[in-house]
């Protein structure tokens, strides 16, 4: 009797002890889920090959999902809210503040850990610089860096006796004569792809802040944006849709209906990010397009433009495989994957092993780009705050715009609608954040 009794016991802690390992072997399987925010034909197929080397080398799965960028804010939130998030996910910098406030997105500082020599200055300087004074922690990789630029249709311009050298750069004033003088409505030509519609207010405010020295608030969080030069500013940058050189439909406009319109042929220029040269690599001749620099500043000489990532990967807290979660951001992120990603999608690559690639060297479509970010005088302005703006972002910042194009209000009234909203969630976070401070303008040098 008692050798059956041990017998028992001993093929009970037989099962006991296998049991845990089948577990830990169901949960090292787990596919992770990953979604991609902003979904393309070239996206889907780059993650989907990329995932399957990545099983090859880890043994894991990954479930590819997507939402459409007009709907992922709403969609993600949904997600948060109900616990749902996916494993890794590419985000917006703009969601941060809502999303570190809510708790959903893992802090990455343990992750990169003595890696950040690995990574450009334009990650380690500015992108996580910001998200270390903004947040307190690092949240995302970047999947590559976006530099603003003004595509220019290079033949309209010399048809018009314009001399543009990227090399030299231009100021406002130039560009805005620029487009004037390209503008010929009985060709069919009109000298901007104006943006009114769902980030409509980006570039603007960073127009505004060429003005400010590249900040948007005084220390106590009150606006830089409610004065006459600003208004005048505002009046300005909207006067070129108002004075017909931009289709009367551009007021709907968004970043595809921009775009286009330029490959199109309808449009002399379009401010725009890095990613744009691939789709015009891919639809216009050479001889056809070209990249400037954005503008100098009429006020101190100096280039305000934003470097940021179009999407950055993050690990939700809900995760059940955050260490399964990081070794797929760090394959994605690898030289090579990266590298690959970055020519498909019009970026410049976050590694500094990336080799001289001739894209992005001083004759490639990416060299004014390149050229802005070795450029002393280049300067990152502040972004619109460290609190949550994505509603304002998706109704009121255009909306108000669209109310002054359409002749319902002032120019003043729209102007002075948002900014003064702006201003009220930045005392409200500075007065709930004790030890916060308004974000000040970035350089790499």
């Amino acid at each position: 009797m008692k050798r059956k009794c041990l017998l028992a016991l001993i093929v009970l802690m037989a099962i006991m002890t296998v049991l845990p390992a089948a577990g830990a072997q169901e949960k090292a399987t787990k596919p992770l889920r990953f979604i991609d925010v902003s979904p393309s034909p070239t996206r889907q197929e780059y993650f989907t090959n990329t995932f399957a080397k990545f099983k090859q080398e880890t043994g894991i799965d990954v479930v590819y999902e997507s939402v459409p960028w007009d709907d992922a804010a709403n969609k993600l939130t949904v997600l948060g809210a109900s616990n749902q998030l996916p494993d890794v996910m590419t985000t917006w910098a703009g969601w941060l503040g809502q999303f570190t406030e809510a708790g959903w997105v893992e802090p990455l500082n343990t992750y990169i850990g003595n890696t950040t020599d690995e990574y450009a200055k334009t990650v380690t300087q500015l992108v996580w610089k910001a998200e270390k004074e903004l947040y307190g922690n690092i949240y995302t990789i970047p999947d590559g860096m976006m530099v603003k630029g003004v595509f220019v249709r290079k033949d309209w311009a010399k048809e018009v006796g314009l001399d543009l050298d990227p090399k030299k750069g231009w100021t406002y004033a130039e560009y805005f004569n620029a487009v004037y003088k390209m503008t010929d409505p009985s060709k069919n030509r009109y000298g901007t792809s104006f943006r009114g519609s769902r980030g409509a207010f980006d570039p603007l405010f960073v127009y505004m802040e060429s003005l400010n020295g590249g900040s948007a608030y005084a220390a106590d969080g009150s606006t830089l944006m409610a004065n006459q030069e600003a208004i005048d500013a505002y009046t300005k940058w909207n006067g070129v849709y108002l004075d017909g050189s931009a289709p009367k439909d551009a007021i709907n406009w968004g970043f595809v209906e921009m775009v286009s319109n330029f490959t199109g042929g309808l449009t002399a220029t379009l401010i725009n990010d890095s990613e744009v040269a691939a789709t015009c690599l891919e639809n216009m001749k050479d001889e056809q397009w070209m990249v400037m620099p954005m503008p100098k500043s009429d006020k101190d000489g100096k280039i305000y433009n934003t470097v940021n990532s179009p999407y950055a990967y993050s690990i939700s807290t809900t995760s059940k495989n955050k260490e399964g979660a990081w070794k797929l951001i760090e394959f994605l992120t690898r030289p090579d994957n990266n590298i690959e990603y970055c020519k498909l999608t019009g970026l410049i690559p976050i590694k500094t092993a990336v080799g001289n690639d001739p894209y992005y060297g001083p004759n490639g479509p990416y060299a004014a780009f390149v050229q802005q970010l070795n450029d002393p005088a280049m300067v990152v302005p502040v972004a619109f705050g460290a609190f949550s703006f994505t509603d304002m972002h998706q109704g009121m910042m255009h909306e108000e715009m669209q109310k002054y194009l359409l002749g319902k209000q002032s120019a003043q009234v729209s102007l002075t609608n948002v900014v003064f909203e702006l201003e009220k969630r930045m005392k409200a976070y500075l007065a709930d954040n004790p030890g916060s401070a308004v974000e000040q303008p970035k350089g790499l040098f």
